[in-house]
């Protein structure tokens, strides 16, 4: 006998949807018409042609003669109804509950959103640029990594590699020291002046590889052009408001020279690793006298970018840089040893990894970090996490609460699937009406946030797809787990013996929920103990002797062609200003960026140091609170000071030597391919001129009196704005055409970190939040276990229990919890906070105090919790709660 031809199955969703839709009385004929026709389809076609055809056949019959009345719901739509109804009701009912787990929901969809929106603007960065994925910086890795390399670099890539499509190089206008200078630009046409910083050269290729929108002119022909200039839309509103500029002409720092406004572009979006406000061409730049070595491939002095050819392997062309720039690097010895081996390499950065993962030498701009936005999706995804354990653990304590209800469900022919959607109902309608009233919520709080944070949220990027999709996929995910085990768990049980009346012991529960609070007291630990480290590292760096006074430092800049030769006579005049001891002229300020070049003893041409190099005048020492150790500090008074060839070096310096009685010996300074050949002439106490993140590195000071960028006084705390009124008089008799402008130098390098302080900033109100949570969630299920125990401690007390032992009683098993928490928190938290720590050379350490504080902090919050709740009982008339017990 011949087998009979298998029964082949339509699609499920196809028939769902017909049984949904079709009249009960058609719904027989028109499946069985339907799988009859899908029989015979599968037969002559393949399944996917089959299934094609059977949704365009059942799409056919569903006519509106053959749909269900909009009065004719199914049993499910009916059901689903009923579930709503049900879940209002016990919202209503239980306002309280309700209530504090609307608010916990509100408080985590709310922190969600916000950790969301910032790392959504963290990680946008550069996304901009039409190739942003394409283009790669490069830097030179070594024992003190940097951003700069050589200027022909860019292109010589593009020449000899065929995987590189373009190339630019640009370098911001630096003054001496290299320090960014602004210069001073000047309408030619209305007079009209104004500085103007992050002015940058660039090559002509520059908006090849990025993408600006242009407002007014040509910006890639621009570039192209001698005296050309590209303003930034801002820059131009400046000078010329909202006419088009195009052909006017701009003074730069007095030269005779005029630049010519070629173009103008949209400014940068805040999301960029770099901004600039005027642009200029290497091809200007070309037509006046300057060091030509800084063009050459001896100047490690531009940053280099290379757009790759779509699909290009970075890695494999940054395996070939090595052997490949040998034959333009004019190196010898160990720099190229170490090149060929590996120590020191060229790397390239792809832009979009810029801003959270590069912390190099010479960056443009003060970069994010990608530990620290960790650290915040991390919090926010705690803070999620207690709030769903509040509702499980809330929803498993009301077990005895809801069982009659699931036993009568049961008997009246509920089955566990609609058990289970209702719970599922009932924590959909929750958590959709939390995350309704969260986003009013955030955008009632989007300022404050951002001023406590100095942030650049905006809620209205909320209503993008990416953000929707993100909401609505932690809601529903949210909604998901809060009901999945008290479903589970609440269905659990048979009917009959719920009615029969089930005994609270049996319920159990009780294991999960202490579990699962363990977690909340866990992820609040982690929090609490991780915010007092960071800010003990953050008061630690305030505190720390930097080797220099920082207070009362007035900082003002006099780099720039209006402060040549009155940079004496400008000090003289502040000097002069009650209230204020003492001014000093600099390349550099501590917590600011400094040049690099090298330097060796004479008699030892071999042990050459790579040292940064700060001019200074002789009054640097005395105003900046700076140590001499040996010999004496730099003054002009001396012709080898005022001649650049006398020299003072840090402890450092001296170590790198490897010689301790260095005053008095011949040093050659090597800027570049000019050695200058001088004595060294005193030692200073080593001073943390960078940030605490790095080590301090060789200094060595010279004087150079056209080399200044600052002007640092030394003001008295007292009558500060008195003196601050009076030292504006001062600068504006000298300097009438420059604006009065300073800053002090202790916020500088609070700056250095700035990540740190608003990242603790964020911990502390997140640790606030997951504190509140974890307490309030603990407050709900004590509230219901102590209901649960009235008989039991109206019989102890009955029996001559004190209130303290009845407290003891209850508060035992969950300091228990808090205690066991701790144990597994701790040790996390160590591992954590030590890798947090390790990118400070000099650490506050771990206090084993943090962790007795939080300790000491958990217990205090849990039992004040408890007893809270239980002294209302334990007060309670015994022979009264047991007549109606």
């Amino acid at each position: 006998m011949a087998d009979q031809n298998p029964l082949y199955q339509p699609p499920k969703l196809a028939e769902r949807i017909l049984s949904l839709c079709c009249k009960g009385r058609l719904l027989e004929e028109i499946e069985g018409d339907l799988f009859e026709y899908y029989q015979i389809e599968r037969e002559e076609r393949s399944k996917f042609r089959a299934n094609i055809n059977y949704w365009f056949h059942l799409l056919n019959f569903l006519r509106p003669f053959a749909l269900k009345k909009l009065g004719q719901n199914s049993n499910t739509i009916i059901m689903y109804r009923s579930y709503l109804k049900f879940a209002w009701r016990g919202m209503m009912r239980q306002k309280l509950q309700t209530g504090f787990h609307l608010l916990g929901l509100i408080l985590a969809f709310t922190v969600c959103g916000f950790i969301y929106l910032h790392v959504q603007y963290e990680t946008s960065y550069d996304k901009h640029h039409q190739h942003a994925d394409d283009i790669y910086r490069i830097a030179f890795m070594n024992s003190n990594p940097q951003t700069r390399t050589p200027h022909p670099m860019a292109q010589a890539m593009v020449n000899d590699f065929p995987e590189v499509k373009r190339a630019v190089t640009l370098s911001p206008i630096y003054g001496p020291g290299m320090t960014k200078q602004p210069v001073i630009l000047t309408q030619d046409a209305t007079n009209v002046t104004h500085e103007v910083a992050e002015g940058y050269f660039a090559d002509t290729t520059f908006f090849d590889v990025f993408s600006y929108e242009p407002v007014f002119g040509n910006p890639k022909d621009a570039l192209t052009k001698e005296w050309a200039v590209v303003l930034s839309e801002s820059t131009a509103k400046r000078f010329f408001g909202e006419e088009d500029p195009i052909g006017q002409r701009l003074s730069f720092n007095g030269m005779v020279d005029l630049l010519e406004v070629a173009a103008v572009v949209k400014d940068a979006p805040k999301a960029s690793h770099f901004r600039f406000n005027f642009m200029l061409s290497y091809v200007t730049l070309k037509t006046l006298p300057f060091n030509e070595p800084w063009l050459s491939w001896d100047d490690f002095g531009h940053f280099n970018y290379v757009q790759l050819q779509s699909g290009a392997d970075a890695e494999a062309l940054e395996a070939k840089i090595p052997g490949w720039v040998t034959t333009y690097l004019n190196w010898s010895g160990g720099d190229l040893e170490a090149l060929q081996n590996g120590d020191d390499r060229f790397a390239l950065q792809p832009i979009r990894d810029i801003h959270l993962h590069s912390n190099l030498l010479w960056e443009l701009e003060a970069n994010g970090s990608y530990t620290y936005l960790l650290i915040y999706g991390v919090s926010a995804i705690f803070i999620l996490l207690i709030s769903i354990i509040n509702f499980v653990n809330l929803s498993t304590a009301k077990a005895a609460q809801r069982l009659k209800e699931i036993g009568v469900k049961k008997t009246l022919g509920a089955n566990r699937r609609e058990v289970f959607n209702q719970f599922m109902t009932e924590a959909f309608v929750t958590t959709f009406l939390a995350l309704v009233l969260a986003v009013p919520a955030m955008i009632w709080l989007e300022l404050p946030f951002n001023r406590l944070v100095d942030g650049n949220i905006e809620v209205q990027n909320l209503w993008t797809a990416d953000a929707v999709l993100v909401l609505f996929g932690i809601t529903v995910f949210t909604a998901i787990v809060s009901a999945l085990y008290p479903s589970f768990y609440l269905n659990s049980f048979e009917a009959g013996s719920i009615l029969r009346g089930l005994k609270l012991s049996k319920l159990g529960g009780s294991n999960i929920r202490n579990g699962l609070l363990a977690v909340q007291l866990v992820a609040a630990i982690l929090m609490i103990s991780g915010s007092l480290i960071i800010k003990n590292q953050i008061e630690f760096i305030n505190s720390k002797d930097l080797g220099f006074e920082k207070e009362n430092l007035m900082v003002m800049d006099i780099s720039g062609e209006p402060f040549s030769n009155k940079i004496e006579t400008l000090k003289t005049a502040l000097a002069a200003v009650p209230g204020i001891s003492g001014a000093s002229a600099v390349s550099n300020v501590p917590g600011g960026q400094f040049n690099q070049h090298s330097f060796y003893l004479e008699a030892q041409p071999d042990v050459e140091v790579d040292s940064y190099e700060m001019f200074a005048d002789e009054n640097a020492a005395k105003v900046l609170g700076i140590d001499v150790l040996q010999g004496r500090m730099l003054d002009k008074a001396f012709a080898a000071d005022s001649a650049g060839t006398a020299f003072v070096l840090n402890e450092t310096a001296i170590k790198a030597l490897g010689i301790e009685d260095v005053v008095g010996k011949p040093l050659v300074w090597a800027e570049n391919d000019n050695k200058v050949k001088g004595t060294i002439v005193g030692v200073v106490k080593d001073f943390n001129y960078n940030s605490l993140h790095v080590p301090i590195r060789p200094l060595i000071m010279m004087v150079a009196e056209n080399n200044y960028n600052y002007l640092v006084a030394k003001v008295s705390p007292q009558n500060l704005q008195a003196t601050i009124v009076s030292a504006e008089k001062a600068f504006k008799e000298v300097m009438p055409e420059v604006d009065f402008s300073f800053r002090f130098l202790d916020g500088q390098i609070e700056d250095l970190y700035r990540e740190e302080a608003r990242t603790l900033r964020i911990t502390i109100i997140l640790s606030a939040i997951s504190i509140f949570l974890a307490c309030g969630g603990l407050l709900g299920i004590i509230s219901i276990v102590i209901k649960q125990r009235v008989k039991e401690i109206s019989i102890r007390k009955v029996l001559g229990a004190s209130a303290r032992q009845i407290l003891w009683l209850v508060n035992f098993k969950y300091l228990l919890i808090a205690l066991l928490s701790l144990a597994l928190a701790v040790p996390i938290s160590i591992y954590l906070m030590k890798d947090w720590l390790s990118s400070f050379t000099y650490q506050a350490g771990i206090s084993p105090l943090v962790y007795g504080l939080t300790a000491l902090g958990v217990v205090l919050l849990i039992g004040m919790t408890i007893s809270a709740i239980s002294m209302r009982v334990i007060r309670a008339n015994p022979a009264q709660t047991l007549r109606t017990e």
